[in-house]
C-alpha cells in the first residue's frame, strides 16, 4: 500500500535545513565504534547523512585518500575527472575532494564553467581522455543518486569508465575506514586547503560541450529534429539541467525544460510510495507533477540528481515501467543499429521477457548480479549492445558498435524515448504489447520483508540446499540458485523459478529488511501470491539458517 501523502506535494516540514545539514558535514565524527559510521560501498558507493553520522568531511576525506593510496593499481596514473550532482551536501564534499587530491599531488579535472557534472559525463570524459592518452584517467563522482536530498554519496570510477568493482571497492572500504580508526591519533590525511591549492593542481575540462557534441554518435538527433517531437523534460533540480538546455539549442529540439533551477532542498519535489523524498525518476509517486503535466505533449522525460537514470511518459500509458523500456529499447536498437555479435545484458532482477525475445533473436543474455558495474567491461569491450536494470539504470553504445558510456546515462535513454517516438511514431511504444502477445504478460513487482542484520548476514550466504519447498503459488520449482547465468557470480540472495515467474530475495544495504523482487505471468493477483510465498519461503528458510548457527 502506498504512504497517504504519495503523490502529493513535499509540505514546508519536510524541507532539509541546508545550513543544519552542511554544519553537521564538517562538525560530526564518526563514531567508529558504530559499524554504521564506517565506510560501506554498496552496490554503487558510500552513501549516509551527516545528521547521522553516516556522510561527513572525515568519510570522503578517508576514502580519496584511499583511492589516491591505491588509483595506480587500479592503473590511474594521469588526473583525476571529478563530477558531482546537486544534492546540498555534495558541494561540502566537493571542497573535501578536491582538497585531498591536491595534498596527493593527484590533478583533478574541474569543470570549466564551475558547473555540475553528471555521471555519464564523468564515464564519457575518462573513457574519451584513455583513448588518447598512455596516463590512463579515471574518476570520482559525488552523488547519492536519487536518496533522499540530506543524503551525500561518493563513488569511484575505474579506468575504463565505469563503476568499480567489488574487489577495488572493498580495498578502498577498508583502507578509508583504516584511516577514520586512526583519526584520533593521527588523521594521515595529505590535505591542501581549498584556498592554497595551486592553479596547476586543477585543469578547467569541457564536460558539457563535448558530451553534447558528441550525442549524434549514439543518437539519431537528425530524425528527432526532423519529427519535431514536442517534449516535456524535467530535470529534477540534477545535475544535467544544463546539459538539456544545452541540447536543445545544439540540435533545435523542440523541448520544454523545468525544474532547471538549482534548489538542494528539492522542495519542488512530489513525496515517493512510502511517504519520503526520493527524486526517482523511474517512480510514478516522484514524477506524479509531471504525469498530470503531460497534456499535449507527445511525450516526457525525467532523470534523477546525478543523471543516471531515466523516466518516460507517454499521454496513453503514463510512466513506462524500467523493464519494458529496457526490452523495446533494446528491440529497437538491435533493429536499426545493424550490430552483429552482440549481446543484451540485464540484471538478475530484470524481466524474462528480454530473455525469451533474445532467445528468438539468437541474441545472447548477459544475465549478472545487481550493480551495473558488472556491465561495464562488457560495455567497454563491446560486447553489449545495451546494459540496464530494473531500477532505470541503462546505457547503449554508439551507432558503430563501440563504447559510449560504462556507467549508466539517464540522457541518453531519455533521447532514446525520442528517437523511437521520431522514428516509429506512438507505436514505437506499442511494441510491448507485441512483446505480451507472443510471450505472455508479466507483472513486476517488489515488496521489503523485515528481518534482523543476522539474517541479513545469512541471506546473502544462503545455500541453494536452504530452499526445502518445491512448489511457489502452486507452480513447481524449476530452479533455485544463489549466482548469476553469467559467469556463475554471487547474487547476495536467492533466486526460485517456476514455469509462471520467479522470485529474489536479496538483503538491503542500508536497513534492517530484506527485498524481495518477482514477476509472474499469472497476472496482477498472481505477482501478490508469488511475493507472499516468496516472503514465506525465504523466511523458512532464514529461521533455520539462523537457528543452526544459534546452535
Amino acid at each position: 500500500m502506498a504512504h497517504k501523502l504519495a503523490g502529493k506535494p513535499v509540505e514546508e516540514r519536510d524541507i532539509i535545513d541546508i545550513q543544519e545539514l552542511v554544519d553537521a558535514y564538517f562538525d560530526n565524527v564518526p563514531d567508529t565504534s558504530d559499524p554504521t559510521q564506517l565506510v560501506s560501498f554498496g552496490t554503487s558507493g558510500h552513501r549516509g547523512t551527516s545528521l547521522k553520522g553516516t556522510f561527513t568531511d572525515l568519510h570522503v576525506a578517508a576514502i580519496t585518500q584511499a583511492i589516491c593510496d591505491g588509483r595506480t593499481q587500479f592503473g590511474a596514473t594521469g588526473p583525476v575527472f571529478v563530477g558531482q550532482d546537486t544534492h546540498a551536501l555534495s558541494q561540502p564534499a566537493l571542497v573535501t575532494v578536491l582538497e585531498v587530491l591536491a595534498g596527493n599531488g593527484v590533478t583533478a579535472m574541474v569543470d570549466q564553467d564551475m558547473d555540475f557534472v553528471p555521471t555519464p559525463s564523468v564515464s564519457r570524459a575518462i573513457i574519451r581522455y584513455n583513448e588518447t592518452h598512455d596516463d590512463k584517467a579515471d574518476g570520482i563522482i559525488i552523488t547519492p543518486s536519487h536518496n533522499p536530498p540530506d543524503n551525500g554519496g561518493i563513488k569511484y570510477n575505474t579506468i575504463i569508465g565505469g563503476p568499480a568493482d567489488t574487489i577495488i571497492t572493498k580495498w578502498i572500504e577498508v583502507r578509508a575506514n583504516e584511516y577514520l580508526l586512526a583519526y584520533c591519533e593521527n588523521d594521515g590525511f595529505k590535505r591542501t586547503s581549498i584556498d592554497n591549492i595551486e592553479p596547476s593542481a586543477q585543469v578547467s575540462y569541457d564536460y558539457k560541450g563535448l558530451y553534447v557534441e558528441e550525442l549524434a554518435s549514439v543518437i539519431n538527433m537528425e530524425a528527432i529534429k526532423a519529427a519535431n517531437p514536442r517534449v516535456l523534460v524535467d530535470t529534477l533540480g540534477g545535475s544535467g539541467a544544463s546539459y538539456w538546455r544545452s541540447i536543445k539549442e545544439r540540435y533545435g529540439l523542440n523541448l520544454d525544460i523545468i525544474h532547471d533551477e538549482y534548489d538542494p532542498t528539492f522542495s519542488f519535489m512530489t513525496y515517493d510510495h512510502d511517504g519520503k523524498v526520493r527524486m526517482d525518476c523511474s517512480s510514478p509517486y516522484a514524477m506524479a507533477a509531471v504525469i498530470e503535466c503531460i497534456g499535449d505533449y507527445d511525450l516526457a522525460v525525467g532523470n534523477d540528481p546525478d543523471y543516471d537514470r531515466y523516466g518516460i511518459i507517454t499521454k496513453t500509458d503514463g510512466l513506462i515501467p524500467a523493464n519494458e523500456v529496457l526490452t523495446i529499447g533494446a528491440k529497437y536498437l538491435f533493429t536499426t543499429r545493424g550490430w552483429k555479435n552482440k549481446g543484451v545484458g540485464k540484471t538478475i532482477v530484470c524481466t524474462t521477457l528480454i530473455d525469451k525475445w533474445a532467445a528468438d533473436e539468437a541474441i545472447p543474455v548477459y544475465e549478472v548480479p545487481v550493480g551495473f558495474k558488472y556491465f561495464s567491461e562488457l560495455l567497454f569491450n563491446g560486447e553489449i549492445g545495451i546494459g540496464g536494470e530494473e531500477s532505470a539504470g541503462a546505457s547503449f553504445l554508439k551507432k558503430n558498435g563501440t563504447v559510449w558510456t560504462t556507467d549508466k546515462d539517464g540522457i541518453i535513454m531519455a533521447l532514446l524515448g525520442m528517437e523511437i517516438l521520431a522514428v516509429m511514431g506512438h507505436s514505437g511504444f506499442k511494441m510491448a504489447d507485441e512483446f505480451y502477445e507472443r510471450y505472455g504478460n508479466p507483472k513486476f513487482g517488489r515488496i521489503d520483508a523485515a528481518c534482523t542484520t543476522l539474517q541479513k548476514q545469512t541471506l546473502k550466504k544462503l545455500d541453494a540446499s536452504s530452499i526445502t519447498a518445491t512448489i511457489v503459488d502452486g507452480d513447481d520449482i524449476t530452479s533455485i540458485r544463489t549466482a548469476s547465468m553469467y559467469k556463475d557470480m554471487p547474487i547476495d540472495g536467492v533466486r526460485v523459478d517456476t514455469d509462471k515467474g520467479w522470485f529474489v530475495a536479496r538483503p538491503s544495504g542500508t536497513e534492517d529488511l530484506y527485498k524481495i523482487y518477482g514477476e509472474s505471468y499469472k497476472g496482477d493477483l498472481g505477482l501478490v501470491a508469488l511475493l507472499t510465498a516468496g516472503e514465506k519461503i525465504v523466511n523458512d528458510a532464514l529461521h533455520v539458517s539462523t537457528s543452526d548457527t544459534d546452535e
